[in-house]
């Protein structure tokens, strides 16, 4: 009989969204904690997932016993501007940028359970992102930095993706390099994005429809099922897109509990 594993999920809308098919349009049929726990039957899933959240909301957050955790965080602070911070501010947990806010939470998370594994994971690359249920919540993809608030320096996510990678090196906990390792690309977030140029509707592949205008009053939502790959709306993992954050998530639990 298999030992039963509690396992407590922690991470943004690419978390909470697997339990809330409705807010993909029904997009998405199985998120990647669904597919995890299709592979892996011993581990019995409590999702946290928060949507919207970055690594400040967790701070505040009482989190449950678990045997395992993992964590996906990471996109929402490049996009809201978060200084990324350092292996210097995460080992000091100093609490305005985003390094010290993943080791207060790994220090949350051990004050939980002092034995539990953890498993970080990075934020992956994006396209234009814009909401199916509102388009006027849309924001650029990863192709451009971010301004960081305070100095105001760019910020791009494959420098955030590093940072959480070599945070976790430096602190012995596993972390999943998904921006290099999961496949996603700018280019392959969507297979086009539909915008209007010269007043009809064209399908543009990235880098195409790079500064193209968007009217979400007016244009109509830019990416029809037909356009979904490793997204359905330039961020948010499409069926396909899940089923390789799983893939990699599998690889290394296994690997980590000897399975």
């Amino acid at each position: 009989m298999l030992k039963t594993i509690q396992w407590a999920a922690i991470g943004d809308s690419f978390t909470y969204l697997n339990d809330h098919p409705d807010e993909t349009g029904y997009r998405v049929q199985k998120g990647y904690l669904t597919r995890i726990s299709e592979a892996l039957p011993q581990l019995k899933l409590n999702n946290i997932g928060i949507n919207g959240s970055n690594f400040e909301c967790w701070i505040g957050q009482k989190i449950p016993f678990a045997d395992l955790y993992t964590v996906l965080l990471g996109t929402n602070d490049w996009h809201g501007g978060m200084p990324p911070g350092s292996v210097d501010t995460f080992r000091a947990r100093e609490t305005g940028n985003t390094a010290g806010r993943l080791g207060i939470l790994l220090d949350h998370i051990r004050a939980a359970n002092l034995e539990a594994k953890i498993i970080v994971g990075t934020p992956v690359p994006r396209g234009d992102f814009v909401y199916i249920l509102d388009a006027t919540n849309n924001a650029h993809g990863s192709w451009a930095p971010d301004r960081e608030q305070g100095d105001g320096r760019d910020v791009y996510l494959h420098e955030v993706a590093a940072l959480i990678l070599d945070c976790c090196e430096n602190a012995g906990v596993p972390c999943i390099d998904l921006y290099h390792g999961a496949g996603f690309t700018e280019a392959n977030a969507v297979k086009f994005k539909r915008v209007k140029v010269g007043g009809a509707y064209r399908d543009l592949p990235y880098p195409d429809y790079i500064g193209v205008p968007f009217d979400p009053q007016k244009d109509e939502y830019p990416y029809p099922p037909e356009a979904a790959d490793m997204t359905y709306d330039g961020l948010h993992p499409s069926d396909k897109g899940n089923a390789r954050i799983a893939e990699m998530f599998v690889e290394k639990i296994k690997e980590i509990f000897k399975f």
